[in-house]
């Protein structure tokens, strides 16, 4: 994990104080006060803002997870055959960006998680889902599974999915995305919440690996060092450089960060191929304690955190 460091008069000793390096003292005049050449300086890092034509258009509303627009989103295949998933959702999630990435899917949802963005998502074969799923990353949720109470269509374009779904009573969106071509066996979002968090094939994380993914994960969220958070992630410059110039996802780190608890220390360590997670009992920003668990997905050579369950 790499911090951004400040740089002064001289180069600073230790890579974990990163706020304290670069720092001058000021230089005064006669009578001892600080001259305004010698003032403390602060440079401030530029984030340029990143926007992009929105690939999906939509409105939902549901009792189980409320009302929002759809704008973004990807789409791949799902696994053996089993048609086209299409994933939406309510924030942008710099899909330009992750639409050609190892584990689309994978990113997609941490990104979801980070931006606290409801969703929806449906498989599509032959232009027909077999279920219509719609939910929060932390609260409510819903998975219909009559086909009659909605329709859908896709057109064949071996490069891109573009369609639509409309739902008798709640919605509709219309679609325009990519077709990502994932390295893994990529979990959709049905499947996640069947329990089925990661790739079958994969082999198990090891315990050693994922404490130390949540460890650096859960620093940099506490410290709200974005930078530092979305590198953590697994994401790579060029993608870090993207996300942070989203509109808003300032914000939405300041609540995620409340998800991580102080100090934090990962217990009780369970995995299944592909996937783990580590449960914490500790306190939240606000003194209040919890007991949440971390799930971890395998993507390459990285391991993503990709959901957070919490008790109280």
């Amino acid at each position: 994990m790499s911090y951004l460091r400040w740089h002064g008069f001289a180069a600073c000793a230790v890579a974990l104080a990163v706020l304290g390096c670069g720092k001058e003292e000021p230089s005064t005049d006669a009578t001892g006060k600080p001259t305004v050449a010698g003032a403390q300086r602060v440079v401030e890092e530029k984030v340029t803002p990143y926007t992009y034509p929105a690939p999906v258009k939509g409105h939902f509303k549901e009792i189980n997870v409320g009302e929002f627009d759809l704008v973004d989103g990807i789409a791949y295949p799902a696994p053996g055959g089993a048609g086209t998933v299409v994933y939406v959702t309510e924030k942008p999630i710099a899909s330009p960006m992750i639409a050609d990435s190892a584990c689309p899917m994978t990113q997609a949802r941490a990104l979801t998680k980070l931006r606290n963005a409801r969703f929806l998502e449906v498989t599509l074969l032959q232009g027909r889902s077999k279920y219509f799923a719609a939910g929060t990353p932390f609260s409510g949720s819903s998975r219909e599974s009559s086909p009659n109470y909605w329709s859908s269509r896709m057109t064949a374009d071996p490069g891109r999915a573009i369609g639509g779904v409309i739902h008798r009573q709640h919605g509709s969106f219309d679609f325009d995305l990519p077709l990502s071509n994932p390295k893994v066996n990529e979990v959709s979002e049905a499947d996640w919440r069947d329990g089925r968090r990661g790739d079958a094939t994969a082999p198990k994380p090891t315990e050693q690996a994922v404490t130390a993914a949540y460890r650096v994960v859960h620093d940099a969220a506490v410290k709200k060092n974005l930078k530092a958070l979305l590198e953590a992630l697994g994401f790579d410059a060029k993608q870090v450089a993207a996300i942070r110039g989203l509109d808003g996802i300032d914000a939405d780190l300041m609540v995620y960060s409340d998800w991580f608890l102080t100090p934090g220390t990962a217990s009780e360590f369970r995995a299944k191929p592909g996937t783990a997670n580590v449960r914490v009992e500790a306190v939240n920003s606000k003194g209040k304690p919890f007991a949440n668990t971390y799930n971890f997905a395998s993507c390459g050579d990285h391991i993503v955190l990709d959901g957070i369950f919490h008790e109280e």
